[in-house]
C-alpha cells in the first residue's frame, strides 16, 4: 500500500501541502485516513457510474434515481459533513445499488434499440478496403456511423470493448461491419500506427499519441473524449467519410483468427434447462466468472493462466476487455453436452449479466447465491471496475478474488473490513487459487495487505 496514509486538500483548513502530506493520519477537520480513503472510493465509483449513466442518457433512458445518488454522494464527501465509518459504508452500498440499476438500465436500452445479442464468430485482425476503426464503448455512435457509411464503400471494424457490438442484431445486419482488430485498449499506439485508415475513439481508455505517432491526422475523438491536435467528430460524418475514402486500402491485416462474442445473459438463460440438467448430472462442476479491466504488464497474465487451467467440466463467463487475455483460445464445449465452455457476456457494463445468471441458477436449484458452484475472479484497472465491485457487494455477493494487485486507495483497515464482510480475497498464484476454488476450504486464511 501507499506510504502516504491519507491525503486531502479540499478545504482552506488543510495543512500546507495537504493533510497527510507529512505522514499524519488525521486531517485538520478530524477526518481520519479510513474516511478519507472511503470517500476516494466513493468518487471513483461515481466516475464509473457517470460513464454508464451518460451512455444510457444518450439512448433516452430515465436516470433520475441514479442522478440522485450521484448528487447525494458528492454532497456526502463535502468538508465536515460526515465522520461515521458505518454511514460511509452505507453510502458506498448506495453507489453499488445505483451501479446495478444503471447497468441493468443501460442493458435494457441497448436491447430495445439494438436487439438482444446472440452468439457470433467474429473475424479477428483481418481487414481490407477503405476502413474505419472504432474503439471505446459507445454503441449508439457506432450505429449512426454504420448508417452514415452504408453504401459508401467503407468497411467498419471494432477494437477492444467494441467487440461485443457484433452480437447485436441491429448492428450486425450491416454487411460493412466486418470484424475486430486488436485486443485491449493499451495496444493503441502500436495498432493505430499500423492501421492506415481512419480511427474513432468514442469513450475512455484512450492512449495519448506520442510525438512519433503517424496517425494523429487520421484520429477522431467523439463526445467528451479529446486529445490536442485531434479532430472532434460531431453529427456530420462527411469529413470523416471523405478522408477515409482518400486514404489507401487497409494493408497488413490478413489473419485467419476468429473470436466469439454475443453471449448476453438473456440468450444464456434460454439454455437454462440444459445447463441445470448438466449441473445436476455432474457434467458441469463449477462456473468461473473471469472478467474485468485489463492493463499492461505480465502480472495480468494470471487471468490467462487461470482461464486455460480451468477444467473441461467448468464454464467460463467473461466481460470487459480483460477477456482479451484469453479469448483467443478455443475452449470448446462441456464434454457430453453442446454447451459452450466460454461465454462472452459483452462490455464492462454487461457484467451484471453474470449476476442475473447466478440468480437464475440460485432460484432453479434452491441454493443461496453464495453457496452456488460459482467463482468470481476480477481484474481491476480503473473506476468502472470499482463500481462493478461495489455493485456486487451491494447484492451481497461474497468470495470474490481481486487482482493482480490491491488498489492503492484501500488500506489495511478497509481491506480487513471487506474481507470480514464479503470474504474478499486477493489473487495469488493462478494454480494455487484454482485449487482453492475447486476445493473450497471451510476456513479462509486472512490475507495481509
Amino acid at each position: 500500500m501507499s506510504n502516504l496514509a491519507m491525503f486531502c486538500h479540499q478545504c482552506s483548513m488543510a495543512q500546507t501541502g495537504g493533510c497527510g502530506s507529512t505522514g499524519k493520519t488525521q486531517g485538520t477537520c478530524g477526518k481520519d485516513e479510513n474516511l478519507s480513503r472511503l470517500q476516494d472510493i466513493m468518487i471513483f465509483g461515481l466516475k464509473g457510474l457517470s460513464a454508464y449513466r451518460t451512455h444510457a442518457d444518450d439512448l433516452g433512458a430515465h436516470t433520475k434515481t441514479v442522478d440522485d445518488v450521484i448528487a447525494e454522494t458528492l454532497y456526502f464527501t463535502l468538508t465536515n459533513v460526515n465522520f461515521s465509518f458505518d454511514q460511509h459504508i452505507e453510502q458506498l452500498m448506495k453507489i453499488g445499488g445505483a451501479g446495478s440499476e444503471m447497468m441493468s438500465l443501460l442493458g435494457e436500452v441497448h436491447h430495445k434499440r439494438l436487439g438482444v445479442p446472440t452468439p457470433v464468430c467474429v473475424p479477428q485482425n483481418k481487414a481490407e478496403g477503405k476502413g474505419i476503426l472504432v474503439t471505446g464503448h459507445d454503441l449508439e455512435l457506432l450505429e449512426r456511423l454504420l448508417i452514415a457509411t452504408e453504401g459508401k464503400g467503407i468497411n467498419i471494424y471494432t477494437h477492444s470493448e467494441m467487440l461485443p457490438a457484433h452480437g447485436y442484431p441491429e448492428l450486425s445486419k450491416y454487411s460493412h461491419l466486418k470484424g475486430n482488430v486488436g485486443k485491449a485498449w493499451f495496444d493503441q499506439k502500436k495498432l493505430f500506427q499500423k492501421w492506415n485508415g481512419t480511427i474513432i475513439v468514442t469513450t475512455n481508455c484512450i492512449v495519448p499519441p506520442t510525438g512519433r505517432a503517424n496517425y494523429v491526422n487520421r484520429l477522431y475523438s467523439y463526445g467528451i473524449v479529446g486529445i490536442d491536435n485531434c479532430r472532434q467528430l460531431g453529427e456530420d460524418f462527411g469529413p470523416l467519410i471523405e478522408q477515409t475514402l482518400s486514404l489507401p486500402d487497409i494493408e497488413g491485416f490478413d489473419s485467419k483468427e476468429t473470436l466469439m462474442t454475443g453471449h448476453n445473459y438473456k440468450t444464456i438463460l434460454g439454455l437454462a434447462p440444459q445447463i441445470l440438467d448438466a449441473v445436476n448430472s455432474g457434467k458441469i462442476r463449477q462456473f468461473f466468472v473471469i472478467a474485468g479491466c485489463d492493463k499492461p504488464g505480465t502480472p495480468n497474465d494470471y487471468f490467462r493462466d487461470l482461464a486455460l487451467s480451468v477444467p473441461d467440466d467448468c464454464i467460463i463467463l467473461t466481460s470487459s476487455c480483460g477477456k482479451f487475455r484469453f479469448n483467443d483460445h478455443d475452449f470448446g464445449t462441456v464434454p457430453g453436452t453442446e454447451i459452450p465452455r466460454y461465454l462472452d457476456l459483452g462490455q464492462c457494463n454487461d457484467s451484471y449479466g453474470a449476476v442475473m445468471i447466478a440468480l437464475a441458477l440460485s432460484d432453479a436449484m434452491g441454493v443461496p447465491v453464495n453457496d452456488l458452484p460459482v467463482n468470481i475472479v476480477l481484474s481491476w484497472m480503473e473506476q468502472k471496475a470499482v463500481l462493478i465491485l461495489l455493485a456486487l457487494f451491494n447484492l451481497g455477493i461474497q468470495n470474490i478474488y481481486l487482482g493482480p494487485n490491491p488498489p492503492e486507495f484501500v488500506n489495511e483497515d478497509i481491506f480487513a473490513f471487506l474481507q470480514q464482510q464479503f470474504n474478499l480475497q486477493l489473487t495469488g498464484k493462478a494454480q494455487d487459487d484454482l485449487a482453492k476454488m475447486l476445493n473450497p476450504q471451510p476456513e479462509i486464511e486472512l490475507v495481509e495487505v
